[in-house]
């Protein structure tokens, strides 16, 4: 069962995943138990802390974050991101890892001031000490790396954007496909099985990003034949909307695009009085979306 709790206005939920990942990480080749929960209790503060740093930075922009800590790491979503300029984008993106910057610092700072009064020169001490920096530090080194979906993809991605008019998703899941390889290929030669697997991961996403965004760029031309359909639909004409949505339905490359013109296609039917056809045409839509509130109730009154 996930933990759940807020911090302040920002909702946080822990998955069991993420502390079975975290003494997988760790306990695999770790005989001391001490060792194992120190790990686990500063994997589980060094993460939550670079989620609030990108959480505490988008409600400065009056975002409304929520953080979810989960088997690959950690995610802060919101609603409302695209209205964001690409600095305030950019600064979210950096405010996680600058946050684990500033923690390392301050673990660094502890250790030459006040030295064996705060990490005992023990096996347990140094063992916190040094994974206290890795964890803040070195993690956000590689988080900066220019490759999706890492805080560095991410910046990479919207700089690119701003300067090819939107069109940057393609040239940063490029670039975070040749790194990726590089990373496995290093990692498998170093026989560092978590960095591979996590390496491959990436490797897949972002081949399935490039897909996607190939998909909705074939897909970009039959928009405007949407709009179409949505003003057509505002003025009840059923025939219009079919004219123009049975295209897109049959056409479209991406599901959010076939979804849209099965759904307009349905009001169109509803609109005709072919209430069969329109059955069929929410019956279609490709798994995960539902028909919206408006087409039920248009259904049902209907079918009245």
């Amino acid at each position: 069962m996930a933990l759940s709790f807020r911090l302040g206005r920002i909702p946080v939920r822990i998955s069991p995943s993420f502390f079975v990942m975290a003494v997988i990480l760790r306990g695999l080749t770790e005989p001391d138990l001490q060792v194992i929960i120190a790990w686990v209790v500063i994997v589980l503060a060094s993460v939550l802390l670079h989620e609030l740093g990108h959480a505490t930075m988008g409600l400065a922009f009056g975002l409304e974050p929520a953080i979810v800590l989960h088997g690959m790491g950690g995610t802060t979503s919101w609603p409302g991101a695209a209205k964001l300029t690409t600095a305030r984008r950019v600064a979210v993106s950096l405010a996680g890892p600058g946050a684990g910057f500033a923690a390392g610092g301050l673990v660094m700072i502890a250790h030459l001031v006040l030295g064996p009064h705060f990490f005992p020169p023990t096996r347990l001490g140094e063992t916190i000490y040094h994974d206290l920096l890795w964890v803040n530090v070195g993690w956000g080194v590689l988080n900066l790396l220019p490759m999706l979906p890492l805080d560095g993809g991410n910046v990479m991605a919207q700089l690119l954007n701003a300067t090819t008019g939107g069109r940057g998703e393609r040239p940063a899941r490029l670039v975070s496909i040749g790194l990726a390889a590089l990373a496995a290929a290093w990692a498998l030669r170093q026989q560092s099985w978590w960095s591979a697997l996590l390496a491959v991961s990436f490797l897949s996403t972002n081949w399935r990003g490039l897909k996607d965004a190939a998909a909705r760029e074939r897909d970009a031309p039959i928009r405007a034949a949407l709009d179409q359909a949505y003003e057509a639909l505002d003025a009840k004409d059923g025939a219009r909307v079919l004219e123009l949505a049975r295209p897109v339905a049959l056409e479209a490359r991406t599901a959010a695009i076939r979804a849209e013109g099965l759904q307009l296609m349905a009001f169109g039917f509803l609109l005709e009085g072919r209430m069969a056809d329109a059955d069929a045409a929410i019956a279609a839509l490709p798994p995960g979306y539902a028909p919206h509130p408006s087409l039920l109730k248009l259904r049902a009154d209907a079918g009245r």
